[in-house]
């Protein structure tokens, strides 16, 4: 396992919070979300080959795009 960080500039409520969390949920390998509201921040734990492509594919689905990781 892992933890990964993202930058997603675009969160800002908690319904934001709710479609992170339901699209990222359904990834396997993924065990933790923390999303911060104040830091635009999404915190994963996840297993070594969840890519980071696979992630941003996952926030891109939620309707975010990641700007940094």
């Amino acid at each position: 396992m892992s933890k990964r960080i993202y930058t997603v500039p675009e969160i800002h409520c908690d319904h934001c919070v709710t479609a992170i969390n339901r699209e990222l949920s359904q990834i396997d390998g993924v065990s933790d979300i923390q999303v911060d509201l104040k830091a635009k921040t999404v915190t994963i734990e996840l297993a070594r080959d969840v890519t980071d492509e696979r992630i941003a594919d996952g926030l891109y689905e939620a309707g975010f795009d990641v700007v940094t990781v």
